[in-house]
């Protein structure tokens, strides 16, 4: 009964962490790359979700045709929401450019609401991999997509990142935009091409959560919380930390659901997230310190 248990929560936990790690690779762009917390991110993947639902309606998609529809419908809208937030407001203050992000959030979910309605929508899952069995661990055709495509999103952003010209732009600026400018980077492009790569992270997140629990209005602001704690959890440093930091919190939520209960699982999480938030300085400290 314990490993029936165990497996159950195991497959449930990488299904949503999945999801959360998707969420925080993209909070972890946008933070190393402008030093701004991105609250419009679950937007993004709002209305990916919706665009592709939408367009599955109308087009029988294959998964090479979902993927790349994603990853352009993604895009689009991470560039928009850069050109509408902080392109706008590039040299105002932290507070101000974090406020314009929230004011975003909520004008593209009444955009949501104008276009698609409150009804929750069940997209099919556009990439059907089948379940898996590893022994006692039973991971479902919604896990495995999940767990694909967010590992292979995290494997080629590190490529990119690394190895393009164009991702040791974005790492330079990360580092120090006043130097990178005198290098002939401009940090502007890099900026917008860091929200643009998250809006590509969460429009697969979008197919990864839509057949799990359905594409609904309100969803974007608590996932995009939950990508933000997961975010905070790695700690900003690392990108495979800040996904790692995903999947150690769906295997948390699941586990509080099966042994307590769904209702205190928010409320832990969120109480998690305020622990974070006063160590995480001491903790930055210490890894400036060496």
């Amino acid at each position: 009964m314990l490993t029936l248990y165990l497996a159950q929560m195991a497959n449930s936990g990488l299904a949503l962490g999945a999801v959360y790690g998707l969420m925080a690779l993209g909070f972890s762009l946008i933070y190393n790359s402008s030093r701004l917390i991105n609250f419009a991110q679950g937007e993004l993947l709002l209305l990916a979700g919706l665009g592709l639902y939408s367009l599955s309606r109308l087009f029988e998609l294959s998964p090479l045709f979902c993927l790349a529809a994603a990853a352009l419908w993604g895009f689009l809208l991470g560039w928009t929401l850069y050109a509408t937030t902080l392109g706008l407001t590039l040299n105002a203050s932290p507070l101000r450019q974090l406020m314009l992000t929230v004011a975003a959030s909520l004008i593209w979910q009444g955009a949501a609401i104008l276009i698609w309605g409150k009804k929750p929508l069940m997209p099919q899952q556009l990439l059907p991999l089948p379940p898996l069995r590893l022994g006692p661990l039973f991971l479902s055709r919604d896990t495995l997509t999940g767990l694909t495509l967010a590992i292979s999103s995290g494997a080629l952003l590190t490529l990119f990142l690394r190895f393009t010209r164009t991702g040791r732009a974005i790492r330079a600026v990360s580092m120090n935009p006043l130097a990178a400018m005198l290098q002939g980077i401009n940090p502007k492009r890099a900026y917008a091409l860091a929200f643009a790569l998250a809006g590509v992270l969460a429009a697969l997140a979008a197919i990864a959560i839509g057949p799990q629990t359905m594409l609904r209005y309100d969803m974007g602001l608590g996932l995009g919380l939950k990508g933000f704690v997961a975010a905070t959890i790695g700690g900003y440093t690392s990108l495979w930390l800040a996904f790692l930091g995903g999947i150690g919190l769906g295997l948390l939520e699941a586990g509080l659901v099966l042994t307590l209960s769904a209702e205190l699982k928010e409320t832990i999480t969120y109480a998690l997230l305020i622990v974070l938030l006063i160590v995480a300085p001491h903790r930055e400290k210490n890894l400036v310190n060496g």
